[in-house]
């Protein structure tokens, strides 16, 4: 059975006459916080590195706390991702093999919350942290349906 990308990518594939191929790329959660509260000027829907020295690093900056410590091993990515939408959920990653890009895929989740407001000049939004072996390295992590001139920012070493 083909996935709601899959189906829409075999249809713009149709129309424009070019294929467009998508693949699912398997990942793990490892940290979510759907109240996470940040600055309301923060343009931010990724955080990522491929640096082992830095994941220690944007654990603390995002203040994740970590059941077992995550070791990065060479080829794989640790990456936050910042969704204003609260309410929905981090599906699948997706690559376009077509564009050489790299997105996050949520959807709705059909919850809804009442939450009191987060402060003068904050915002919540979902957070997920994740850990995944894309098949090539990106040069940003976007998110389907992201903030207009948002920002993927990869960390590296100093």
């Amino acid at each position: 059975m083909k996935t709601g990308l899959e189906i829409l990518g075999l249809l713009l594939a149709a129309m424009t006459g070019h294929a467009i191929e998508l693949e699912s790329i398997p990942y793990k959660v490892v940290a979510e916080n759907r109240t996470f509260v940040r600055d309301a000027t923060d343009r931010r829907y990724s955080v990522w590195t491929d640096a082992p020295t830095q994941v220690e690093k944007l654990m603390k900056a995002f203040a994740l706390s970590e059941e077992e410590p995550i070791h990065l091993q060479k080829g794989k990515i640790f990456a936050v991702f910042l969704n204003d939408r609260i309410i929905e959920n981090l599906v699948q990653i997706t690559y376009n093999k077509t564009t050489g890009k790299i997105f996050a895929d949520y959807v709705d989740s059909g919850m809804r919350l009442k939450l009191k407001a987060p402060g003068e000049g904050k915002k919540y939004s979902h957070l997920t942290a994740i850990v995944f072996t894309p098949p090539m390295t990106p040069s940003h992590l976007g998110i389907r349906g992201m903030i207009a001139d948002g920002l993927s920012e990869k960390i590296t070493d100093p």
